[in-house]
């Protein structure tokens, strides 16, 4: 789903997964270009997983055109590729395959070969006497690292099986459409302001789509396409714009904005779009709906909506803001009252002196009298600007954030054009053996509800406990370097 493309706002803000390391990151490069059937693969690597794991330089994979991923090479050393193929995921080899001669991961394991190296890159025991240690006290340190382990252990929660069932618009969404609906709704419901559509239009335009709605001159779904399009060629100079809802020469249009775009739709051949408005007639819902979020996306690139996201006042970042001046205020009027008391202090002593000048010795002294008060202002100065809110958070308004995401490629959402309970949706990106695999959406039932909500608090309280015992290992493998 393009929801973190629509939520960023700006192109170059774009966030993509990287599948190595499963985090969001902005340096994601290469767009593999393996097919299966019509289905082109698509999958992103951040430039530290490409160089460290395959030896592969991020900046020349962005620029090939023709790039292949390693997963469709058949070489990806990731923990779910690797289980899929009936291997034992390594882990962090990063180092050891360093420490060993090899300048990445890829080429250690062709080296040494997987099946010499479990998760956290632990080397399995052997009989060799040559490793240092005996049966006895490998034996010794594995029960004491799973005593360690079981401490740490949460009693697992299984999230509840969704329903296939998603109503919006007061309209039943078929698992395929559920994806496309939400995200255009949600694009809507965020960016109404800017773009002044009118009250429950992007609605009436869902229920549309989904009835296979005519394309006449009448039709919302035909004037919402034309007054984003129109915004788009507005933003490019092109200020004589007359898109009839009757003449098709929006569909042409369209087809120019994707020629143009460096999203590649497989759907929609450009030689679709010659042929006319007949061929959008004949689409059936899914396909109308992608075109539209793309369209959508191409209107988050134009100036009108970077100064909207830029310029947006989120009432929590306001509040904070305006709470954090006053505090700054206030200790700035006390930095100013001392300065006034400092200032007396050094007439009175030299009134006191017949008018002779303090010397430095004086005035340092009086100073060093006031330095309760001087430490406190500057304290209450410093916690002021510690109080005023980053501009990230300030655009984070406009994000919807996933509540929880799953190793398996699972995303629960919270969204705000979602107002059925309880309003937590399932994403399923499926399986990570298939090459091209098709999202579905759950919804949960009341009933359900109390577990959900259990299975959240348990992966991120498990989320917390596996940071605790990576930070202790790296501190133990420190530990360990400086002795040696």
């Amino acid at each position: 789903m393009a929801m973190e493309n629509m939520n960023a706002g700006k192109k170059e803000l774009t966030i993509y997964y990287c599948h190595q390391c499963r985090q969001r990151r902005s340096d994601a490069a290469g767009t593999c270009v393996a097919k299966e059937g019509t289905r082109t693969c698509g999958l992103k690597f951040c430039h530290a997983c490409l160089l460290s794991r395959y030896g592969e330089i991020g900046e020349e994979v962005s620029l090939n055109d023709n790039w292949v991923c390693p997963k469709c090479r058949k070489i990806c050393n990731c923990s779910r590729c690797m289980l899929n193929r009936g291997e034992k995921p390594t882990g962090m080899l990063t180092a050891i395959a360093k420490k060993n001669g090899c300048s990445n991961v890829s080429e250690f394991l062709k080296k040494e070969g997987s099946d010499k190296y479990f998760y956290g890159g632990k080397v399995k025991p052997t009989n060799d006497s040559s490793a240092g240690c005996s049966k006895e006290s490998a034996a010794t340190r594995t029960k004491r690292v799973l005593k360690e382990k079981k401490n740490f252990q949460l009693e697992e929660v299984k999230l509840p099986q969704g329903i296939e069932s998603i109503t919006v618009s007061s309209v039943d969404l078929h698992p395929e459409n559920a994806g496309c609906v939400l995200q255009f709704l949600e694009f809507c419901l965020t960016f109404r302001e800017a773009l002044s559509l009118r009250e429950g239009q992007a609605h009436l335009v869902v229920r549309e789509v989904l009835s296979g709605g005519s394309m006449e001159e009448h039709s919302m779904l035909t004037q919402t396409i034309i007054q984003l399009l129109t915004l788009i060629l507005v933003d490019r100079g092109n200020i004589s714009v007359g898109i009839g809802a009757t003449d098709g020469r929006w569909f042409t249009i369209l087809g120019e904005c994707l020629a143009e775009s460096e999203v590649k739709l497989d759907d929609f051949p450009l030689e679709m779009f010659q042929k006319g408005i007949s061929e959008y007639a004949e689409m059936d819902s899914l396909q109308k709906l992608k075109l539209l979020n793309f369209v959508c996306d191409e209107v988050l690139g134009t100036s009108v909506m970077r100064n909207f996201i830029e310029n947006y006042e989120n009432p929590k970042y306001v509040e904070k803001k305006k709470k954090a001046e006053e505090t700054y205020n206030a200790a700035e009027a006390k930095e100013k009252q001392l300065y006034q008391k400092i200032k007396y202090e050094f007439a009175k002593t030299e009134a006191d002196n017949n008018g002779v000048a303090l010397t430095i010795e004086q005035r340092v002294a009086i100073i060093s009298q006031m330095s309760d008060e001087s430490e406190e202002v500057h304290y209450e100065m410093k916690k002021a600007l510690e109080m005023q809110p980053k501009s990230q958070e300030y655009n984070d308004a406009l994000r919807t954030n996933p509540v929880e995401l799953d190793d398996n490629g699972l995303i629960l959402w919270n969204l705000k054009s979602y107002n059925e309970e309880p309003t937590i949706l399932l994403q399923d990106l499926g399986s990570c053996s298939d090459i091209c695999p098709h999202e579905k959406w759950n919804s949960f039932s009341s009933e359900q509800k109390p577990q959900v909500e259990k299975y959240i608090t348990f992966k991120r309280k498990n989320r917390l406990i596996e940071e605790k015992m990576e930070k202790k290992e790296k501190k133990e493998k420190k530990t360990k370097t400086v002795f040696e």
